[in-house]
């Protein structure tokens, strides 16, 4: 297996259909790893579980009990690999939030690193229930990252939820002005609802806050054409 070829396919090229073609007489860990990713993405959690599972992965076994909002099975399985990684202990403290429990403990690195694109695949399973009260849980979640706010406007923006994403992009600006792509995405979420003008004077913003702002030269390129 060429972990090269893989990768390619995979990040670049999301051709899922040809890893598994590649991967189809494999039987290392490595390889039911990725098909366990390929199948999380396509929304098949039972054959991810399952890879994941041949694999000895228990983190991620973890994960899409998480995504599938089997909280207690995910919670019984990520408990057994407390203080492995800090995805870990990411997970349980995200799983605490869902059960409205108050003493999690957050760090800005795992807040940085793992929030947008695991509220992105909730959003992708479907758990509205989880989504809004980690939504809600956004002030305590800012005391260990302010820029929490912005992290869940894209998400919101990303998956059409223009009215929750100015909310909370207002909130973003009101805290972290001096944040060039805060401004950016409220002009983003502009340009969605067609506000075009409106959405000018936001990435002016953001060149006024960081004048070599690249995206917000480009969109102000695109929108004055």
């Amino acid at each position: 297996m060429d972990i090269n070829i893989i990768n390619k396919l995979y990040y670049k090229e999301k051709d899922y259909s040809g890893i598994k073609e590649i991967l189809k007489d494999e039987k290392d860990s490595r390889s039911f790893n990725i098909l366990g990713k390929i199948y999380l993405n396509e929304l098949r959690p039972d054959e991810a579980f399952e890879c994941f599972f041949k694999a000895n992965n228990a983190i991620n076994c973890g994960y899409t009990k998480f995504l599938t909002g089997e909280i207690s099975e995910a919670k019984l399985i990520l408990i057994t690999q407390k203080g492995i990684n800090p995805f870990v202990n990411w997970l349980l403290s995200l799983i605490e939030i869902v059960e409205n429990k108050n003493s999690y403990v957050l760090t800005y690195f795992g807040i940085r690193n793992f929030y947008e694109q695991d509220l992105e695949m909730l959003f992708k399973y479907k758990q509205k229930e989880a989504i809004e009260k980690i939504i809600r849980s956004n002030p305590e979640i800012s005391r260990y990252n302010r820029e929490i706010y912005k992290y869940s406007a894209r998400v919101m923006l990303n998956n059409d939820y223009l009215e929750a994403a100015e909310d909370l992009i207002k909130k973003s600006i009101d805290i972290y002005y001096k944040d060039p792509e805060t401004h950016f995405i409220a002009g983003e979420i502009e340009e969605k609802k067609g506000n075009m003008e409106d959405a000018k004077k936001y990435y002016k913003n953001a060149l006024e806050v960081n004048g070599i702002y690249l995206p917000a030269e480009i969109k102000l390129k695109y929108l004055n054409n």
